[in-house]
């Protein structure tokens, strides 16, 4: 469905283990910007658009610095066609 939901990680730096928030990589994620992606609310029949700011990403995954916590869903596939996949 192209879904998926943010996970806990650490990353170990100047000494310290910092607690991240990680996803999937979006279609249109890179590493450092800002993006709008839609979030899934209540029961899972809505969805909304909120601004999200990217930190590090991997081919897989993607930091999130701001605009979701750990356990919100996402929609990560490329809705521009107006088709779910």
């Amino acid at each position: 469905m192209g879904e998926a939901g943010l996970e806990r990680g650490w990353n170990r730096g100047a000494g310290e283990f910092e607690r991240r928030a990680f996803c999937g990589r979006p279609v249109h994620g890179q590493a450092d910007s800002t993006i709008g992606i839609f979030k899934i609310i209540e029961d899972g029949s809505e969805a909304v658009r909120v601004t999200v700011k990217l930190g590090r990403s991997s081919v897989n995954t993607i930091e999130i610095v701001q605009g979701l916590k750990i356990g919100d869903k996402v929609i990560l596939s490329d809705m521009s066609r107006g088709q779910l996949r």
